[in-house]
C-alpha cells in the first residue's frame, strides 16, 4: 500500500462538505472497530489525506473510498487511483452467482447504484431466526412477502392483522454485511412502530403450497392478493434512502439483480448477497406475477428484484427448484404507499422520571418530535421555538423531550438553563455546551483579547462548536434544549444570543443537531417560521385524548363530558393544568386506556 494520502486529491468535496466527510469516516471506522480519528486540521484536504492513510493502515481503504463516492464527493478518478495502489479495490463485499452474460453497463453508475441499494435492503428475523428479506420503500415502511412474517399474522378471509405480542418477535436489520476476514459486521437494528403492520395481503393457497409457479387463479389487478406485508418503522434507518419503484417494466425479457439474505450454513442466515439473472415471463394481462431465473434460496423471499438502473420492479416470492422463480409486481400495490400514514405517533402519556406524572396535551410537540427523530429530517423540522404564557408547560418541555427521544430513538439529549449563563461570553457558552455533552473542548479560534463580535462567533466559535456536536452525535441526533429565555431574554448576554442565533442558522450544515429553544421570543431565521409553537392550556380534547390509543380519536361523548368537569374544577379555583389533572384523576377510574 503506497500513497494512500494522495487519494485526497481526487475528492471533489468543498469546505461545506466537512460534516459529510466526518459522518462517512465515523460510520466506516466504527464498523471496523477503529477509534483513531483523523488529525485535527482546518484544511479539508489534509483531513482527507490523513483519513485515507488511517483507513489503509487498518484495511478498509476501499470501503471508505466507495462511501465517499456514494455521497457524491468523488468520482471515477478515485477508483482509478485506488486500483493503482490496492489490487483488492473494487471487490464489493458481496457474493454473486452469475448465470449469463450481462449487457455492457457504465461501471461507476452501476457500482454507485449497487452501493445505494445495499443500504435499503434488510434482513427480517422472526423469533430470533432469519426468515426473509425486505426493502425500504418509504422512509419508514419496509416491504416484504406476507409469508415471511406469517407466524406473526392473524388471517381472516382476505385480511391480515398483527397477532398479539408479535412486535417483540420481529426484528429488522439493515447493513448486515461481511468483511474480508469473513467476520460479521454489526448491522443496524431498526426500531419498529408499535402498530408495526401497515398493510397485509395473503398469498393464494397455491402459492402457500408451492404447487405451480404459473398458477394465477384467484389473482386479479388491482385487488390481488399480493402475498405482501408492509412493515412500519418508528424512524428511518440511518443514512438510508428509499428505493425507486418501477411499475411498468419492459414487456420482453430483461436482466435483473436481487439483493437478498438467504439461508445458509450460518444458523443466523447469510449476510447480504447479490444474484443476477433474467425476468423473462409475465403472467396475466395485466401481469399479476413474474417469473425469473435468478439463483435464490429459502430466506430470499421478499428480496427486491432490480432492473439495471436499480429500480424495483417486483418482490421475489419463491419458486420450485429446477423450474422457475416467481415474483410479485410492485405496480398494483405501490399506490398504497401514497396514502397518508395514520397519525400513529407513539405519544408519551406519563413521565417515569416525574413519578409517572401524566402528560396532558402536548400532542403537537410530540408530533413534531416524531418527525424530527428521523435521521433525514430537514432543518426546519429540527428547530423548536416554544413559547407560551406562564403555566402552559414550558418548563415541562425538557422532561418531555428527554423521555420521548430516549424512548423512540438513539439520540443524545442535553438540557441547559440560561439562568446559569448570565455571566457567559460566546466562547464560554460554547465550552459550556460541549462540556455538558461530555465532549472535549472545541478548538475555538479567537484572538488573545476575547470579544463577542458577531463575526468572531460566526468565523471562530461556531465552526468549532458545530464540529464537536457532530463528533459527539456521530450517526445519532443531538438534541440541545435551551430553556430560561422567556421574558428575560433581553438579559441574556449578547455573546450567548449570538451563539444561539448562529446555531439556528447552521442547522442545514449540521444534520445531527436538533435545537429546542424554550421561551425564545425573537424571530427565527427566514424560512423557519413553522418552527414556532405557541403553547396553550390543555383543552377538553387533550384530557380525553389521554385515554385514547395511538392512531385513534377520543369518543365524542367523552370529549363532550370533559368541559363540564373542567368548569366544576374552575369553580373551585383550579385552572389550566391543575384543573385538567383533577379531571384526569376523576376519569381514570372509569375509563380504560
Amino acid at each position: 500500500m503506497t500513497d494512500a494520502a494522495g487519494l485526497a486529491d481526487t475528492v471533489t468535496a468543498g469546505q461545506t462538505d466537512w460534516i459529510v466527510v466526518e459522518r462517512v469516516w465515523e460510520r466506516v471506522s466504527r464498523a471496523y472497530g477503529v477509534r483513531q480519528p483523523p488529525q485535527t486540521t482546518p484544511d479539508l484536504r489534509d483531513l482527507l489525506a490523513d483519513a485515507f492513510t488511517v483507513s489503509a493502515k487498518h484495511g478498509f481503504l476501499d470501503v471508505f473510498a466507495f462511501e465517499l463516492i456514494k455521497e457524491g464527493l468523488a468520482g471515477p478518478s478515485l477508483v482509478t487511483r485506488l486500483r493503482a495502489i490496492d489490487e483488492n479495490a473494487g471487490r464489493f463485499q458481496l457474493q454473486a452467482f452469475q448465470n449469463g452474460k450481462r449487457h455492457a453497463v457504465n461501471p461507476m453508475m452501476y457500482a454507485e447504484g449497487l452501493l445505494r441499494a445495499c443500504d435499503y435492503v434488510c434482513r427480517i428475523d422472526v423469533d430470533g431466526t432469519q426468515a426473509g428479506t425486505g426493502v425500504l420503500v418509504r422512509p419508514t415502511v419496509v416491504a416484504t412477502m406476507a409469508h415471511v412474517v406469517w407466524p406473526l399474522l392473524v388471517s381472516t378471509e382476505d385480511t391480515l392483522a398483527a397477532a398479539p405480542d408479535s412486535l417483540r418477535r420481529l426484528e429488522i436489520t439493515f447493513r448486515d454485511y461481511v468483511d474480508r476476514a469473513a467476520t460479521r459486521l454489526a448491522g443496524e437494528t431498526a426500531t419498529l412502530h408499535p402498530e408495526w403492520l401497515l398493510y397485509g395481503s395473503p398469498p393464494t393457497e397455491s402459492e402457500r403450497l408451492a404447487k405451480d409457479v404459473r398458477d394465477i387463479a384467484g389473482i386479479a389487478a388491482p385487488a390481488g392478493p399480493w402475498d405482501l406485508a408492509l412493515i412500519r418503522l418508528a424512524a428511518p434507518p440511518k443514512g438510508a434512502t428509499q428505493a425507486e419503484l418501477m411499475g411498468t417494466p419492459p414487456a420482453g425479457p430483461f436482466e435483473v439483480s436481487l439483493l437478498h439474505h438467504p439461508h445458509g450454513p450460518n444458523p443466523q442466515g447469510e449476510p447480504l448477497l447479490l444474484s443476477d439473472g433474467h425476468l423473462d415471463e409475465q403472467l396475466g394481462d395485466p401481469p399479476v406475477r413474474y417469473l425469473h431465473d435468478v439463483n435464490t434460496l429459502g430466506g430470499s423471499s421478499g428480496a427486491p428484484v432490480f432492473d439495471q438502473r436499480w429500480r424495483i420492479v417486483a418482490l421475489h416470492q419463491g419458486g420450485v427448484t429446477g423450474v422457475r422463480n416467481r415474483a410479485v409486481p410492485v405496480r398494483d400495490w405501490s399506490p398504497i404507499l401514497d396514502r397518508p400514514l395514520p397519525d400513529g405517533v407513539p405519544y408519551v402519556h406519563v413521565l417515569p422520571r416525574l413519578n409517572n406524572h401524566p402528560v396532558i396535551g402536548r400532542r403537537l410537540t410530540q408530533q413534531r418530535m416524531w418527525r424530527a427523530i428521523r435521521h433525514d429530517a430537514p432543518p426546519v423540522e429540527r428547530l423548536f421555538v416554544l413559547r407560551g404564557a406562564p403555566g402552559t408547560g414550558k418548563r415541562f418541555t425538557k422532561l418531555l423531550v428527554r423521555e420521548f427521544v430516549e424512548r423512540h430513538s438513539d439520540g443524545v439529549v442535553v438540557t441547559l438553563d440560561l439562568a446559569n449563563a448570565l455571566a457567559q461570553d460566546a466562547d464560554g457558552f460554547a465550552r459550556w455546551i460541549t462540556g455538558a455533552l461530555s465532549a472535549p473542548e472545541p478548538a475555538l479560534a479567537h484572538s488573545d483579547v476575547l470579544t463577542t463580535a458577531p463575526r468572531e462567533v460566526r468565523d471562530g466559535v461556531l465552526p468549532g462548536l458545530t464540529q464537536r456536536v457532530s463528533e459527539v452525535g456521530g450517526d445519532r441526533p443531538v438534541w440541545l434544549v435551551l430553556e430560561g429565555f422567556g421574558g428575560a431574554s433581553l438579559d441574556v448576554p449578547a455573546g450567548v444570543k449570538d451563539v444561539v442565533v448562529n446555531l439556528m442558522g447552521r442547522l442545514a450544515d449540521n444534520p445531527s443537531q436538533r435545537l429546542v429553544l424554550v421561551g425564545w421570543d425573537e424571530p427565527p431565521p427566514e424560512g423557519f417560521e413553522a418552527a414556532i409553537e405557541e403553547l396553550s392550556f390543555p383543552t377538553a380534547y387533550d384530557v380525553a385524548a389521554h385515554f385514547t390509543p395511538e392512531g385513534a380519536q377520543p369518543p365524542d361523548a367523552l370529549v363532550a363530558a370533559v368541559p363540564s368537569l373542567l368548569a366544576l374544577q374552575q369553580a373551585q379555583g383550579l385552572h389550566g393544568y391543575p384543573a385538567a389533572l383533577a379531571v384526569l384523576r376523576m376519569l381514570a377510574a372509569g375509563v380504560a386506556r
